[in-house]
């Protein structure tokens, strides 16, 4: 093996030596990077530890707060449950009876209605008489008023 080949195998692994040292030198300067990285944030998780101790304990007691104002609800909402109830069987009574009422009103208008219209059948043929009667007086009048 002697030649261009072996200078081949020569360039190729100079070129892959190469690229592990790059990769190597990326990665070291990617762990330094973490290393700062990770230590930025033990300082800020120390500083949100520090700053959220106050922030939970006012959480948990808003939270004691949110559960008896809760409570205080639910009594109430009991309460209007209850009154609610008695209001609808009240509504449901007066409903019932205004039923009634309006069954009795719309008998009443039939009543009416049908007395209303024998009343007005009445009166045109009290009108339908009346004009034949005047018709049959002019032509009296007629009749008689040419002979004089």
């Amino acid at each position: 093996m002697s030649g261009w080949p072996l200078v081949v195998i020569a360039i190729a692994t100079s070129v892959m030596a190469v690229s592990v040292l790059v990769v190597l030198i990326g990665m070291l300067a990617t762990l330094r990077q973490l290393g700062q990285v990770s230590e930025r944030m033990s300082r800020l998780l120390e500083s949100v530890d520090r700053d959220a101790r106050p922030a939970l304990e006012s959480v948990r007691r808003t939270a004691e707060e949110t559960s008896q104002v809760a409570q205080s609800i639910r009594d109430e909402v009991t309460a209007l449950r209850g009154t609610s109830r008695d209001v609808r069987e009240r509504v449901e009574r007066t409903a019932a009876s205004l039923e009634d009422r309006f069954v009795e009103f719309d008998t009443l208008l039939d009543v009416l209605h049908d007395e209303i219209e024998d009343t007005v059948l009445d009166v045109a043929a009290v009108l339908r008489t009346t004009r034949r009667g005047a018709g049959l007086l002019r032509g009296i009048r007629r009749t008689f008023g040419r002979r004089r």
